[in-house]
């Protein structure tokens, strides 16, 4: 497995430095550096596409623990670039959270700043540069996965809502659960996925750890919740009323 590398607080100011450095060097100019909250949707992106393994670590690191680490950008017009941290940008901007913390590198007037063209964070590709081979981390990365599925199905943006849902509301979406799967489990490391419709949680990722939280007894599971901008009719939710699955109870434990 590839060594995926993500900024710490520990490493910042060096790396500050370092682009600070770099800029001033390329342009010929002093530079400043600022701190600033700025605004998740004015972030613009200099890279040409996202790692997924890579969203998967830093989403993980934020719901587990609290990874927070301002990024870098330097402001052009009203818009500001991302010189480090599109990965943390984009599972902000997916968990729509408003503002992040960002260091601001600041040019002089009669300095501009050559930027990409600009475009939206959300159209960066998101690729596999990696196979992943740590089971919790492949499980974190199946909500992204099923993240851009859905938006590719439905042609609209998804988000995600980190909820905790009532045992007794969650719905599964298959019959059938294999033995070994909910057994192998001893510890619920990651939240299942769900859509949600109505109070109820549809499962798309994450029976096995559903039915072993109801096995211990927890009366909610963490979940992260597909949703979208616009209202959508989702075809699984009707399959899944139409062949009568209405609670995990309804699941086959099958050997």
């Amino acid at each position: 497995m590839r060594k995926i590398e993500i900024t710490t607080m520990s490493d910042l100011p060096e790396k500050i430095e370092s682009i600070r450095v770099s800029l001033e060097r390329i342009y010929g100019a002093k530079l400043n550096v600022e701190f600033s909250a700025l605004p998740v949707r004015s972030l613009c992106p200099t890279e040409e596409f996202l790692e997924k393994d890579k969203l998967a670590l830093i989403l993980m690191k934020i719901l587990n623990e609290g990874y927070k680490v301002p990024i870098i950008t330097v402001r052009k017009g009203g818009s500001y670039y991302i010189l480090d941290g599109h990965h943390r940008s984009y599972v902000l901007l997916k968990m729509m959270e408003e503002k992040t913390e960002s260091y601001v590198v600041r040019f002089p007037d009669e300095v501009s700043y050559r930027a990409p063209q600009k475009r939206p964070l959300e159209d960066l590709p998101i690729l596999d540069v990696a196979p992943i081979e740590d089971s919790i981390l492949k499980a974190w990365s199946q909500i992204i996965t099923l993240l851009k599925y859905y938006e590719a199905i439905y042609g609209a943006p998804f988000y995600l809502k980190i909820e905790d849902a009532p045992i007794s509301d969650v719905v599964p979406t298959q019959p059938q659960v294999g033995g070994k799967q909910v057994s192998s489990i001893n510890k619920i490391l990651v939240p299942i996925v769900c859509l949600k419709r109505h109070g109820k949680y549809y499962i798309l990722d994450g029976h096995a750890r559903a039915l072993k939280a109801k096995q211990m007894g927890l009366s909610c599971i963490r979940s992260v919740v597909l949703t979208s901008i616009v209202d959508v009719d989702y075809g699984i939710i009707r399959t899944v009323n139409a062949v009568g699955l209405r609670s995990l109870d309804d699941i086959s434990i099958v050997e």
